[in-house]
């Protein structure tokens, strides 16, 4: 295992709820739509209502970091395709990016969208 991996996993981890602070407060107005459905914007909400959602991704953005610590007692148990512990910390690693780019364009969202 890097060090230089884990390392980025403990900050990808951190990085929503550093992103929704900073959005919280510069960029958010102080109603934001919370939910939309098919029909539109179903509810909206206070500004801090982001940080619902950027805590439990924080939260599972940890559970990934620790699995990528773990990872090569996850393959030798079988719980990873094969036993390849590579590909288990790359899927980890992409999948907390792509969380981030999730939240990102869902902040973007709320800043926009409400009219």
């Amino acid at each position: 295992m890097k060090r230089s991996g884990l390392i980025a996993m403990f900050a990808l981890a951190v990085l929503p709820l550093a992103t929704t602070g900073l959005a919280v407060l510069f960029v958010l107005p102080d109603t934001i739509p919370l939910h939309a459905g098919v029909h539109g914007i179903d509810s909206v909400g206070s500004k801090y209502g982001a940080f619902n959602v950027a805590f439990i991704m924080a939260g599972s953005c940890a559970l990934f970091a620790v699995m990528y610590t773990f990872m090569d007692k996850l393959a030798a148990l079988g719980f990873v395709h094969g036993t390849d512990a590579h590909g288990g910390r790359i899927c980890l690693l992409f999948c907390q990016v792509f969380m981030n780019v999730v939240q990102l364009l869902a902040l973007v969202w709320m800043t926009f969208e409400l009219t």
